[in-house]
């Protein structure tokens, strides 16, 4: 008696089958010269048989409602898959203070004029190498550009929550180097 997993295989690898696979990708735009184009290749592979499993009627006597059906989970669980790596990726970029003190603008004396300016610095320090992307973006953002959370969130394409998470992790970063040790 033939497994589920070894039937989902055989029919996968039947005629030409396999293009949903492939399909899929493409309309992730995974190319084959993606830098993850064989692992994302080999986790559609690996999922086939689950859909297949999962699908309500019998896979063999509606291969045609199957395919399309097998190709549609594919493309969701991939797409899933690539926006928790994005995720994942733009939480550990770290910050990169070098060029962003360049590109600062020079209005240092109305800065110097209203106190501003030994602030900013310092916040840049507290902030230091160990701030991450979304930490230095915000902050640039406010701070230097004058911008509100929608503009923020407009010019590096997140969403508004994202850039209230930016905000939490700079307010904790900053609660933690201002409380003393003993009272933390």
């Amino acid at each position: 008696m033939e497994t589920t997993q070894a039937a989902a295989y055989r029919f996968l690898y039947q005629g030409d089958h396999e293009t949903i696979l492939y399909a899929a990708l493409k309309r992730l735009h995974i190319g084959r010269n993606h830098a993850d184009y064989e692992d994302y290749l080999q986790e559609a592979r690996l999922l086939f048989p689950e859909i297949y499993a999962a699908f309500p009627e019998d896979p063999e006597t509606k291969p045609h409602h199957f395919l399309a059906y097998a190709q549609q989970k594919l493309y969701w669980a991939l797409l899933d898959r690539l926006r928790r790596e994005l995720r994942l990726q733009d939480r550990q970029a770290v910050g990169d203070q070098g060029e962003l003190l360049t590109t600062v603008a020079s209005d240092e004396d109305i800065l110097d004029a209203i106190g501003q300016a030994d602030f900013r610095e310092y916040l840049l320090k507290v902030i230091g190498g160990a701030g991450s992307t979304g930490e230095w973006r915000y902050l640039v953002g406010t701070m230097i550009d004058q911008l509100s959370p929608d503009e923020i969130a407009e010019r590096h394409a997140v969403n508004r929550a994202t850039v209230f998470r930016w905000r939490r992790s700079v307010v904790r970063r900053l609660v933690q180097a201002l409380t003393p040790p003993d009272k933390f």
